[in-house]
């Protein structure tokens, strides 16, 4: 049970002869009274004083939490925003890789039909010449192979007309030609040879 003023003031006390002076006793249970108000005021002073620091610490914190909340949603936020846009980025550059890649491989293709065509077209060309040079030349021994062959010189002038024609078809001048079978070749009549694989060409 708590103690109260009105605990330590009662005067219901029964009055008894040679007993302390009444007076003095009053005026010592005021006292008493007296520091009891003042411990409590100050008792309620403390407890406000620390009702009043543990409302503002908890406030602190849930402001703080709320702080650390907001921020590491802002970091998550920023974050998942920097990884969309790395992962858009890439996807992207995938994409044009791929188109790129596409338009490689069919240019290869393009490249590749236009070679065999070409190809083709060579060996076309090489077939007609041969074949009308075996006609033009028919069973007869050439008037140069012969000088050659009683000159006891080898007789290169097949390959050198092959040689001759292939670089002609290939657009290379007959100086350049001529020089070519000049160095490469021994020929009776390199004159001649040049001006019979020219004059086929055209």
């Amino acid at each position: 049970m708590a103690l109260r003023r009105q605990d330590i003031e009662r005067r219901d006390f029964p009055i008894a002869r040679r007993g302390y002076d009444p007076d003095a006793v009053d005026a010592h249970l005021r006292s008493l009274a007296d520091r009891l108000d003042e411990q409590g005021a100050t008792a309620a002073s403390l407890a406000g004083a620390a009702s009043e620091q543990v409302r503002a610490i908890v406030t602190a914190a849930e402001a703080s939490a709320a702080e650390i909340r907001a921020a590491a949603d802002e970091e998550a936020q920023s974050h998942l925003a920097r990884v969309e846009e790395a992962a858009k980025a890439m996807l992207q550059r995938v994409d044009e890789m791929e188109g790129d890649l596409g338009k490689l491989v069919e240019t290869l293709r393009e490249g590749a039909g236009r070679l065999a065509s070409d190809l083709a077209q060579v060996r076309g060309s090489m077939g007609e010449l041969q074949a009308a040079e075996a006609a033009d030349k028919g069973p007869t021994v050439e008037p140069a192979a012969q000088e050659a062959a009683a000159a006891g010189q080898p007789d290169d002038s097949e390959g050198a007309r092959l040689i001759a024609l292939n670089m002609a078809l290939n657009g290379t001048p007959r100086e350049e030609t001529d020089r070519y079978l000049e160095e490469n070749f021994q020929l009776a009549d390199r004159a001649a040879l040049l001006d019979e694989v020219y004059a086929r060409v055209g």
